[in-house]
């Protein structure tokens, strides 16, 4: 899975050191995180302890930005791989947490012009599905 940089984001984009730092975390993890995930891999890099309200205002510039995701499911937040515009849908492993983006479907779209017709102001979110990973199922069938 390939992910943007936070040097590769969109150039008028200023990443803070605290938002800069949560972006590269979530790209070089490739999998699901919780804020509080987030505060104790972030711990040893910073050394310090960082406020939860802190990571979550991050998350919730990087959420606009719409360079991250929020999967509602497991509450929990993934990079978006970079050539994404939006997420479509997520697959989510349940045993190693990772996830993969595939792109939405010709019918998901049609929902999506259906339901802006009526005028409603659809914020982007992916449908989820969880299951097990290729890698996680080979590991559990040796």
């Amino acid at each position: 899975m390939q992910t943007a940089t936070p040097e590769q984001a969109p150039t008028e984009l200023k990443l803070s050191g605290n938002r800069k730092a949560v972006f590269k975390l979530m790209q070089q993890q490739q999998r699901a995180l919780s804020a509080y995930e987030i505060i104790d891999l972030l711990r040893p890099q910073i050394g310090r302890i960082i406020h939860p309200m802190l990571v979550y205002r991050c998350l919730d510039f990087l959420l606009a930005k719409q360079l991250i995701v929020k999967l509602v499911s497991v509450n929990k937040f993934v990079a978006l791989p970079s050539g994404l515009t939006e997420p479509g849908q997520c697959l989510i492993c349940e045993i190693c947490q990772a996830v993969m983006f595939s792109a939405s479907s010709n019918p998901l779209q049609q929902q999506k012009r259906k339901i802006a017709a009526t005028g409603f102001k659809l914020h982007q979110q992916p449908v989820e599905f969880h299951g097990i990973c290729a890698s996680c199922q080979k590991d559990h069938t040796t």
